[in-house]
């Protein structure tokens, strides 16, 4: 197929985005067909795991009461997991994490107070983009644009798309 050529008048464009149209709704019925189809694999999936999962569930509940009666004779008190019957079985230590007995705010409040502590805080300085757009148009704006602060963006970009049409499905 041959790529279009820019149309050169309003029929020509007019054309060109009545086809526009079509192909907008020609690509969502595909991509509704397949959601539809994903759906549909998703949910068979899902049946013939579900019995699966539930019973692999059952089964690591009560090989975690096992393993901690049988884990001390097996690995000689010097590991914390052994490979059986095709599976390592064991335990490991969690991430440890830091809890706070009051709110956050009240704990950096006094953690701020003391000079120790600084190194434990953290302070994040960051530009309002929005106030300093607001200030380059006042008495700072020069100043600012010293710093290499400026406007950018704001053009204008061309777009288009499919409109719904009153009184079809899709409008509905």
């Amino acid at each position: 197929m041959a790529a279009p050529r820019a149309p050169r008048s309003i029929k020509a464009a007019t054309e060109m985005l009545e086809r526009y149209a079509v192909l907008e709704g020609d690509i969502g019925a595909v991509e509704a067909d397949r959601g539809a189809q994903l759906s549909a694999i998703n949910a068979a999936s899902d049946t013939v795991a579900e019995p699966l999962l539930k019973e692999r569930d059952e089964l690591r509940g009560k090989l975690e009461k096992w393993w901690a009666g049988a884990a001390e004779e097996l690995t000689e008190g010097k590991r914390k997991s052994i490979e059986l019957g095709g599976c390592v079985v064991g335990t490991r230590a969690g991430k440890e994490s830091l809890k706070l007995l009051g709110p956050e705010k009240d704990v950096v409040a006094v953690l701020s107070a003391l000079r120790w502590a600084k190194p434990l805080l953290r302070t994040k300085t960051t530009l309002d983009r929005k106030a300093v757009l607001m200030s380059l148009g006042g008495g700072h704006g020069l100043a600012l644009a010293e710093l290499g602060l400026l406007r950018g963006g704001g053009q204008e970009t061309f777009y288009v798309q499919r409109t719904e049409q009153s009184g079809t499905l899709a409008s509905r």
